[in-house]
């Protein structure tokens, strides 16, 4: 049955997004703009897979390498945050509706929970365990994607797109790597986690901060 895993899939990417959406309180994106991130979130999922598939094949790990000390592991992660930016900016790089830095942080992190719900998706079908796998995704991989692409859109918003990218792709790679490495110990993925949730919610903080400057400074003129 796919309804089920695709339900389950959802959901937490969905409660997520609800939960990031008040950091935009003031001045939130139109709905339709978000499912179209959301969307294009998913769709970047798919795109990812073609050079991931590729790496793979033409650079296979060495025969009894761990997996957690493949080389492919950081590639993929930045491939999958790559895309996830790309997507993003080709959907709202001319919109009328991207005129504050939140905003960045905002769709980014929209596309993550849209590219996260199909990695749910996949792992739930044919799980042996639906609801670990549920739990475990839902805590873990959905939150680590909105929490990087955030951290990227922070960087990127303030004109550091490089630097972006390649915090988002170490906090991929490091999450990964520990899963692999401590299979089944959730503490040291979760500590990661929590650390990058202090930094993403300050994030959000200079950027609130900043909108709210600009702002002021916008209304003598148009008074």
């Amino acid at each position: 049955m796919v309804i089920i895993p695709s339900i389950l899939g959802l959901l937490p990417a969905v409660l997520w997004l609800i939960f990031f959406l008040r950091e935009d309180a003031t001045r939130p994106e139109p709905k339709r703009m978000i499912i179209y991130v959301f969307i294009g979130g998913a769709l970047a999922a798919g795109v990812s897979v073609i050079p991931e598939f590729y790496l793979q094949k033409y650079f296979p790990p060495s025969i009894g390498e761990p997996s957690y000390a493949s080389p492919l592991l950081a590639a993929f992660a930045f491939i999958e945050e790559l895309t996830k930016f790309l997507i993003v900016y080709l959907i709202i790089k001319k919109s009328k509706y991207f005129d504050e830095g939140v905003d960045g942080m905002i769709y980014m992190i929209t596309a993550g929970l849209g590219f996260a719900a199909v990695e749910n998706i996949l792992n739930l079908i044919g799980a042996e365990s639906v609801f670990e796998t549920f739990t475990l995704r839902a805590i873990g991989a959905t939150l680590l994607h909105a929490m990087a692409s955030g951290i990227l859109g922070f960087h990127w918003v303030r004109g550091y797109l490089i630097p972006g990218i390649v915090a988002a792709t170490l906090l991929h790679w490091g999450f990964n790597y520990l899963v692999l490495l401590f299979q089944n110990i959730e503490i040291y993925t979760t500590g990661l986690l929590l650390l990058a949730a202090i930094f993403l919610f300050h994030d959000f903080e200079i950027l609130k901060a900043r909108d709210r400057m600009m702002a002021r400074l916008r209304r003598p003129q148009q008074q």
